[in-house]
């Protein structure tokens, strides 16, 4: 199934951001629709087939949350039926729907089965204001002939951009409807340029005209009505702002297999550069757009050019289509586009569409698009959300922190059904582990994760009491992080943290942060990184008036100050907050963010611990800020800098 993109802009911020360098490699995939023909093609190829629609049609819908948080659901099958029913009745002379009367004999099945959809928006507050919204869906369609061969089989995914207006007296929203429907249509649309011009289906077609249905030999196939060309796109994850020295690598264009005779593939790559280097799009800024176009096959591919589209106070100035003319085989073709940033009325996200268009015998990579923030002036800074922080940079083999360790636990889910789960938790453990290789640079064998299932007590134990030891030296450095839930002994404040197979109603089937410092100690490390993003609850059987700090450090430990640094992403008895924008919790999203080079407060090219910990908290705070519930206090210990040795520790260098 392809994936979808799922990025969105934050609001204010306080800490100055990093360098802006937006990169990604494209290759052939799933097709991405983005724009559509004014006038759709009928095609009315003469064939009768059946149209069958898969359960996922029928209960389509979009989640999403309105201007006070609260999640909600819109319907879209009424409006992805009718499109589909229309659509189809203009290629193909009869469609027969199922369930329904029998149909008689047919020249073919359509197959259709909704993929990944996702409503893209951020309602910051109550306020009478429209925002910008995106809706993405996916599609995955076959076309089977009366002998029982598929001729077609495709994954489809489109996305459409419009707005959404809040009121300053309600919740609700409206206009998502709408953008939902265009995304609805664009993606039928694609689906019936592609039946209408198969070639095997055309082929078909001629021999039901002339009356032979058997088996199909070679035969002169009549021309397709010219379409407009598809914006075809790849599964790739979504993406956004990275900085330069750890952008995404390059993905691997399909093999020369794979590739079908006489054609060929392109894969291009999209950096954005600002004028002023702040990350953000001011009002009347320069910028520019380059491209690094390839030509992966051994075809010449003709009429290549680039197309942007996307919000008008960036596509306003720019030269669209941005042609590049014939690449030959292997060639590399680099072309700039100077723009500036037109009117801009107040902080907002802005959508940028970068895409190919080729001769049709070239195979292309995905339409990328890239969301930024602009403001009408250089005033406060502005978070943007990039969820490419689940793409994880390339390594260049040697590893940068050879005597370094790496331990990543997430327990979203329990095995007793009365504990709450903690979303995102083994997903943040999953793409942290990978930061650790990546970004960190500790070797991968010196790697451990644990998530889930495989996060049981006992685990917990083998791997700090028993593989850890076998790491440690006095040269070591221990990086740990942790996402789930614990429970806080409200006599001791002693944190607790709750395993897979852990329970609430006592501290038997936990493990301790002072087992678990106990352990660091034992394993004689040099100095030991702590990163938890836990919700704390009072362990079972506290009585309701006691309310006790939790005990963070154990003086019998490694916790002596000048060892181990703790970065706390929810210090109260509280839950931990998910950021669905970003698709993980709130703090481990501005971990892996800040890790990537958005905390390089000081612009040294190196993010420190200490630096880390001083963004995290000032991000965390910005998006907490005037929350329904309140904020989500973050800690840092040692506290001020008073241990330059543990808030000096390079985490990672971004250049």
């Amino acid at each position: 199934m392809c994936p979808g993109i799922v990025t969105s802009v934050r609001q204010l911020s306080r800490c100055p951001l990093a360098f802006l360098l937006f990169t990604v490699w494209m290759s052939s995939g799933c097709q991405f629709f983005g724009q559509r023909s004014s006038l759709p093609t009928h095609y009315n190829l003469p064939l009768s087939v059946q149209l069958r629609m898969d359960h996922s049609i029928a209960a389509a819908s979009l989640d999403y949350r309105d201007a006070c948080g609260q999640a909600l659901t819109l319907p879209i099958r009424d409006g992805l039926e009718t499109q589909l029913k229309k659509r189809m009745g203009q290629v193909f002379e009869r469609v027969h729907l199922e369930p329904g009367p029998s149909t008689g004999a047919v020249d073919g099945v359509v197959d259709t089965a909704l993929g990944f959809r996702q409503a893209d928006l951020f309602i910051p507050r109550k306020a009478n204001k429209s925002y910008p919204a995106t809706v993405t869906l996916g599609m995955e369609f076959t076309y089977t002939d009366d002998h029982g061969a598929v001729l077609v089989s495709k994954k489809l995914q489109s996305a459409a951009t419009g707005e959404v207006e809040a009121r300053a007296e309600t919740c609700a929203i409206s206009g998502l409807d709408t953008v939902a429907e265009e995304a609805a249509a664009k993606l039928v649309e694609g689906m019936a340029q592609q039946l209408g011009t198969a070639i095997k289906i055309r082929e078909q077609a001629q021999f039901r005209k002339s009356g032979d249905r058997g088996t199909m030999q070679a035969a002169p196939v009549p021309p397709a009505t010219p379409a407009a060309a598809p914006l075809a796109a790849t599964p790739v994850g979504p993406v956004a702002p990275v900085p330069p020295a750890v952008g995404s690598v390059p993905q691997a264009a399909a093999p020369a297999s794979a590739i079908p005779s006489g054609a060929t593939q392109l894969s291009f790559r999209t950096i954005i550069r600002d004028d002023n280097q702040n990350h953000v799009l001011e009002q009347r800024e320069s910028f520019s757009v380059e491209f690094e176009v390839k030509n992966e096959g051994a075809v010449v591919a003709e009429g290549v050019e680039v197309e942007l589209s996307g919000h008008a106070a960036i596509v306003g100035g720019l030269k669209s289509p941005v042609s590049l003319g014939t690449l030959q085989p292997g060639e590399v073709r680099r072309v700039a586009v100077d723009g500036k940033v037109g009117a801009v009325a107040d902080i907002e996200q802005a959508e940028l569409i970068c895409a190919l268009r080729a001769s049709s015998n070239v195979l292309l990579p995905s339409a990328k698009k890239f969301f930024v923030a602009i403001r009408p002036d250089a005033g406060a800074a502005v978070e943007v959300l990039s969820v490419d922080v689940d793409q994880l940079p390339s390594r260049n083999g040697k590893s940068a922190q050879p005597n370094s360790v790496g331990i990543a636990i997430g327990v979203g889910a329990f095995r007793d059904p009365a504990v709450p789960a903690v979303k995102f938790a083994a997903h943040d453990a999953d793409v942290m582990g990978g930061y650790f290789k990546t970004v960190l640079g500790v070797p991968p064998q010196k790697v451990k994760v644990l998530s889930d299932a495989k996060a049981l007590k006992d685990d917990l134990i083998e791997v700090f009491e028993q593989w850890l030891p076998k790491q440690g030296s006095p040269q070591v450095t221990a990086y740990i992080y942790v996402s789930g839930r614990a429970m806080v002994d409200q006599e001791t404040g002693i944190v607790s943290l709750l395993p897979y197979d852990g329970t609430r109603a006592g501290a038997s089937r936990t493990f301790s942060l002072a087992r678990l410092q106990r352990a660091l100690t034992k394993a004689s490390v040099k100095q030991a990184v702590l990163m938890l993003d836990l919700s704390l609850e009072p362990l079972s059987g506290s009585g309701p008036g006691q309310v006790v700090s939790p005990r963070w450090v154990q003086q019998d430990s490694i916790g002596e100050p000048d060892r181990l640094m703790l970065m706390i992403g929810n210090s109260g008895l509280q839950e931990a907050q998910a950021y669905q924008p970003g698709q993980h919790g709130l703090f481990t999203y501005f971990l892996l963010k800040g890790l990537r080079g958005a905390a390089d407060l000081d612009k040294s090219g190196t993010v420190f611990s200490g630096e880390l910990c001083e963004y995290v908290h000032a991000q965390v705070d910005a998006v907490t800020r005037g929350a329904t519930g309140g904020g989500q206090p973050t800690l840092c210990l040692p506290m001020g800098g008073r241990q330059p040795v543990l808030t000096g520790i390079p985490l990672s260098k971004i250049r």
